[in-house]
């Protein structure tokens, strides 16, 4: 009580007739408080930032205490972890939201938080201020691809691959994968486990592969689905076109041809031969590395002068053939051929007259070559 209050009341007491003073106590009056939120989702994992707001009626500094528990359940602090995750004496809290509780390894599903306050003069905000933020469960990551960009015919093996990684959970909670094999018609497939792959580089994602055999043509769909353990799920599709075996396409061949049925003079023993051949399944040069892959069957032969058609040069079976001109007499013409087959062996529907042979589908692969040569 400052000297002109204790005055004032001894002069109110000689008015009144009694001796004393008064003195009176101030009463230090408890802070409100609340507590501000974005509002914004959260999803297990995030970082969450609040701010705290005191209004003290005496304008005393205000100290805040927060503390943070992972639930299942947060509300009235039901189902919580007993010990907060976050505790703080701070004017701001800024937490990351645990992925599980602690202990038992089970998802959070919301964080319970409480903000305490007192002002300088130790008067506590009453009631605590309670805060349940409900955490989201973010769905799994899924990637589907297939190997090669090779054309698929029934009975071709195909690689498809599932990526999964899961932000909140992880690749190993989440386990594998659910695939589905939808069919254009009731056929036979099979679907084999091939080797789980995790990169050392990658722990987030787990890649799991599976060879494919279909068994007819068509559009094929596979699915697969990954689920966490909160029954978030994701699913991507894969159509693979099935179709029926192309025919090899010859892709490089030597010398070149002369255009305008113009004939090929050569005067010195020449090679004939096909470096490169295309095809889905049966190549060359081979592909020892591919075990799927086959190599291609060569049939060379051979329309001497005046002869009616082409006969097969017997043991002409490589990827090249010689002609000497030296067993022919100068000025004759004679024809060269070669002609290409897959494992098929679909017999090549061109008359014998034309040089080339194609198909009505793939008008540039053709599977017939033909050389008109002039011995000088």
């Amino acid at each position: 009580m400052t000297r002109s209050t204790i005055l004032a009341a001894s002069a109110v007491g000689a008015a009144l007739g009694t001796p004393g003073c008064f003195y009176t106590d101030t009463i230090n009056q408890r802070p409100a408080i609340d507590i501000l939120a974005s509002g914004d989702e959260v999803y297990r994992g995030d970082t969450v930032k609040l701010d705290a707001s005191a209004n003290d009626p005496e304008g005393h500094h205000v100290r805040f205490t927060w503390r943070a528990y992972a639930c299942t359940d947060g509300a009235g602090g039901a189902d919580c972890d007993v010990e907060p995750f976050y505790s703080e004496v701070l004017d701001h809290a800024s937490f990351v939201v645990p992925l599980i509780r602690e202990p038992g390894g089970l998802p959070v599903r919301n964080v319970r938080v409480l903000l305490e306050a007192k002002d300088e003069l130790g008067a506590t905000a009453k009631p605590e201020q309670e805060l349940v933020i409900v955490t989201l469960d973010r769905p799994p990551e899924l990637e589907l691809a297939r190997g090669g960009s090779f054309i698929v015919t029934p009975s071709r093996d195909v690689i498809l691959y599932a990526t999964v990684g899961d932000v909140d959970d992880g690749p190993v909670v989440l386990g594998a994968p659910i695939w589905e094999v939808f069919a254009p018609s009731q056929v036979a497939y099979t679907l084999t486990d091939l080797a789980v792959v995790q990169n050392p580089n990658d722990p987030k994602h787990r890649t799991y592969a599976k060879t494919f055999t279909p068994s007819a043509t068509g559009d094929w769909e596979i699915r697969v689905t990954s689920t966490d353990p909160l029954d978030k799920a994701t699913a991507k599709s894969l159509t693979i076109s099935v179709v029926a075996p192309p025919p090899p396409c010859l892709a490089q061949f030597q010398p070149i041809v002369p255009t305008g049925g113009a004939a090929l003079p050569i005067s010195e023993p020449t090679l004939f031969r096909v470096p490169v051949v295309i095809d889905d399944r049966d190549v060359y040069p081979p592909q020892p590395d591919d075990p799927s892959l086959g190599v291609t069957r060569f049939q060379w032969s051979f329309q001497g002068p005046g002869a009616p058609t082409h006969a097969p040069v017997n043991g002409a079976t490589a990827n090249s053939f010689q002609l000497d001109p030296a067993t022919f007499t100068p000025g004759d013409i004679v024809e060269v051929r070669v002609e290409i087959f897959d494992r098929e062996n679909t017999p090549i529907a061109c008359p014998d007259g034309d040089p080339t042979c194609s198909t009505v589908s793939q008008p540039s692969c053709i599977q017939r070559q033909t050389w008109r040569v002039e011995v000088r």
